[in-house]
């Protein structure tokens, strides 16, 4: 995922971006799909219709769509494997792109490695470990595509994506083509602010020779350790909120007494409290609600506002903004905070 819409449905921009979808579906009419339902493209197994979903098979195609989008000012948002957001129940008005048909390409030189954006992680990850190449056995288990982990900076445990880049590929939103080395791409914790308003197209990513068998064993170790911490049997984003600066979100959650907690078909995971789960035909304002509702709980007994780390999309901008700031009649209580611990992060 690469660009984020905001943008409400309905009313002439909703009209005119029906209309814009009906003459891409003209121009293209293998590779675009009116109307289509995005909850089977998301990891929630939630969210309305796209105006249009286009399955671009070359860079060219690709290049193309979103020059017209841009032209005719057309929101147009870039779909990876819907890890890590939440898809509104009305849908995403304007154009939703997906790369799998024309950002697959994984190819070695020396040790380096370059990396479609459609691609998904465990594919990487794979041929890593077959060309016995080290340095990010630790993605093992992540969900997505690569251009979705470049937009977050992906990782876990020891590592991050954003440490093994050396170029980032892309277009801007107006088609161009461009370069990013990784300082451009300004990587932090769960963001990449340079590649803001970019369509990511692949990366080259500097590893080091490693011995196969030794990758397989580090692979089956931390798939082994997202099992034993991670719930995986119900629909969920993964970590819900960020990890809050001296601390753990799944801590403050759980030291509120919100584990277990129901909104609709949502719910607060019991294993780690820092997982929202869609366990019973949750919408998406079912999980929106969850997430609100676990804001105001810990805020209201610790003082700290928990920042999402799933992605809002479809939804309006007052919409995004009720999660990502405390509202302004809120009075958090004097903190109390429990002893830290490193359970769920």
């Amino acid at each position: 995922m690469n660009r984020l819409h905001n943008t409400p449905a309905g009313g002439t921009a909703g009209r005119r971006y029906s209309r814009f979808a009906a003459q891409l579906k003209q121009q293209f009419p293998d590779i675009v799909r009116l109307k289509e339902p995005l909850a089977g493209y998301t990891n929630y197994r939630v969210g309305g219709p796209a105006d249009a979903l286009v399955r671009p098979e070359t860079l060219e195609q690709l290049q193309t769509i979103i020059q017209l989008c841009h032209r005719h000012r057309v929101p147009l948002f870039v779909l990876g494997k819907g890890a890590n957001i939440l898809v509104n129940d009305q849908g995403v008005p304007g154009i939703v792109v997906t790369l799998e048909g024309c950002c697959r390409q994984l190819r070695r030189e020396g040790n380096y490695v370059y990396a479609g954006a459609g691609l998904q992680v465990s594919e990487l990850v794979a041929f890593c470990e077959a060309e016995g190449l080290g340095g990010l056995d630790y993605m093992s288990g992540i969900p997505g595509t690569v251009g979705g982990a470049l937009t977050m900076n992906a990782g876990a445990f020891v590592g991050e994506i954003g440490d093994r880049v050396v170029w980032v590929d892309a277009f801007t939103d107006a088609g161009e083509r461009v370069r990013l080395s990784r300082e451009e791409a300004g990587f932090g914790y769960r963001k990449a602010e340079g590649l803001k308003h970019k369509i990511l197209l692949g990366c080259w990513l500097a590893l080091e020779p490693v011995d196969s068998n030794q990758l397989i064993r580090s692979r089956m170790d931390y798939l082994k350790r997202r099992a034993e911490k991670q719930p995986l049997e119900y629909p969920s984003c993964g970590s819900v909120f960020k990890r809050p600066k001296g601390d753990f979100a799944g801590r403050l959650i759980e030291l509120v007494g919100a584990k277990g907690l129901r909104h609709g078909g949502a719910m607060v995971s019991d294993k780690h409290a820092n997982f929202i789960l869609n366990v019973d035909n949750a919408s998406a304002r079912d999980i929106f609600g969850l997430i609100q509702e676990v804001q105001r709980r810990v805020y209201q007994a610790t003082g700290v506002w928990l920042e999402p780390e799933v992605k809002l999309v479809g939804f309006s901008e007052a919409e995004v903004a009720e999660v990502l700031y405390p509202p302004a009649d809120a009075r958090p209580q004097q903190p109390a905070f429990a002893e830290k611990g490193k359970r769920n992060g």
